[in-house]
């Protein structure tokens, strides 16, 4: 029996890789899994996903001095527009440290040459650590999957697995990583990737060989595909507390931390509602993101709106203070949460974000999506303003499909809003395009084209 080392990161990590098809193809072709992750989830994991072949063992504290330092001489390397944005950012909005703001572009520019990220790499290799050593010693695992590969447990294990001669898979973890956030510290043997734009910057930024990189496409829409999951109309308007009568948007709310006036915009949209420029009766299903606080929150008792905080918390009494930077791995998605997602999106009329992966799964039910590109009654320079976002290179690929309008004032925000509703099928070309490109296949079977690759890889 072959054994593997599966890390969880965090909930996304556990939505995509747990909670999709991937997983249950592993157990079935009868390996061993050991899943690993952070001390105080192993009680959740043991009791939710082990069994007598899926062991769950904790990580030790993977945070070091060195990783801070690779990590922040890692996202200052990758030579992005997303990455110029973020150091500016930075800079304007926290320390102000022209020093370090220097530094930080001489690593920019050099990290625009592979020489240097081979270099960087080559001394992240070198680093003396025997990181999980007790963990390789009692399995001796035959293949480390770890789809995180930015995370300090994921960095460390995989150049231990590397320098053990175990094979290595990764993943990009999020279709935006490579280009906004994760440098390829440790190259791995294979890195599977979302789509062919994730294909290239693999390639052209993560120094992967061709042959490394597979595309599987976003296993975590493979339930999209499943008739079975979907409540009537009638039901889910039931479940949600909705009136038939009205259209339906949902609105995805990021949280203060990338946009601070989302509250202001849902006040504009309200108001629109309540004197009649929106030409149809509506309600808005506002959906909180799981990990982060929002203003909007304040807004409950307005009329034609109805509240959703999705995700179940690890920890009891987290959603109540989510401040600090280990809160965003106190939650996770249960399979009610996903098929909860679902419903809400193919029950929805037009979909609302900001700068969000949720334009893609509107876009796998052909819904229309309106993005927010303003800062609700505010009117902020560039640095400021949340339109400069959708700059970044992740989302550039998106608005060239035109399967999205970005709004950048309110009165285009009603605009599209109205015609969305007057014609569903507005932008469905764009959409279709979007779908080709970004999101690869919708044929439920990501999940089951990334456990295939790993057991070809075992040879199993």
């Amino acid at each position: 029996m072959k054994t593997i080392f599966f890390t969880i990161y965090d909930g996304d990590t556990e939505k995509v890789n747990l909670r999709s098809d991937v997983f249950p193809t592993l157990k079935r072709a009868g390996l061993k899994i050991i899943i690993l992750v952070k001390r105080k989830f192993v009680d959740y994991y043991r009791a939710n996903f082990g069994d007598s072949r899926v062991l769950i063992e904790p990580l030790p504290n993977a945070r070091a001095f060195s990783e801070r330092v690779f990590y922040w001489l890692g996202w200052n390397t990758i030579p992005t527009f997303s990455i110029y944005l973020r150091r500016k950012e930075a800079y304007l909005k926290h320390h102000r440290n022209f020093i370090r703001y220097r530094v930080e572009q001489v690593v920019s520019f050099f990290g625009r040459f592979r020489l240097w990220r081979n270099f960087l790499r080559w001394i992240y290799f070198h680093i003396s650590d025997d990181y999980g050593k007790e963990l390789f010693q009692k399995y001796k695992p035959d293949l480390l999957f770890a789809p995180s590969m930015f995370s300090f447990e994921d960095g460390r294990l995989l150049r231990q697995a590397k320098k053990l001669g175990i094979k290595t898979i990764t993943t990009v973890k999020s279709w935006d990583v490579l280009t906004t956030k994760a440098f390829t510290r440790v190259l791995a043997d294979k890195i599977l990737v979302f789509n062919e734009y994730n294909k290239r910057e693999a390639i052209e930024i993560g120094d992967y060989k061709p042959e490394q990189v597979e595309v599987v496409g976003f296993p975590q829409f493979d339930i999209y595909t499943k008739k079975e999951i979907f409540l009537s109309r009638k039901e889910f308007f039931k479940k949600i507390g909705a009136d038939p009568k009205k259209k339906l948007i949902l609105y995805a709310s990021p949280g203060d931390w990338k946009n601070p006036y989302d509250h202001e915009v849902l006040l504009g949209l309200h108001k629109a509602i309540e004197d009649g420029k929106i030409k149809f009766p509506l309600q808005v299903l506002i959906r909180f993101h799981p990990k982060y606080p929002s203003k909007s929150e304040y807004l409950k008792g307005f009329s034609n709106f109805i509240f959703d905080r999705p995700g179940t918390y690890l920890v009891k009494g987290a959603e109540k203070s989510l401040e600090g930077a280990d809160q965003v791995f106190l939650w996770t998605f249960t399979d009610k949460d996903i098929v909860h997602l679902a419903n809400s999106i193919y029950h929805s009329d037009i979909t609302i974000n900001t700068e969000s992966t949720m334009t893609l799964d509107a876009a796998v039910f052909d819904k229309p999506v309106v993005l927010i590109g303003f800062d609700g009654f505010q009117k902020l320079d560039y640095w400021s303003s949340i339109l400069r976002k959708y700059e970044r290179e992740h989302y550039q690929n998106v608005m060239r499909t035109g399967g999205a309008r970005l709004a950048k004032n309110l009165d285009e925000f009603v605009d599209y809003i109205n015609a969305y509703l007057e014609n569903p099928s507005l932008d469905s070309e764009g959409r279709k395009i979007l779908r080709e490109k970004l999101i690869y296949k919708v044929d439920g079977k990501s999940g089951e084209r990334i456990a295939k690759i790993i057991l070809n890889y075992l040879e199993i």
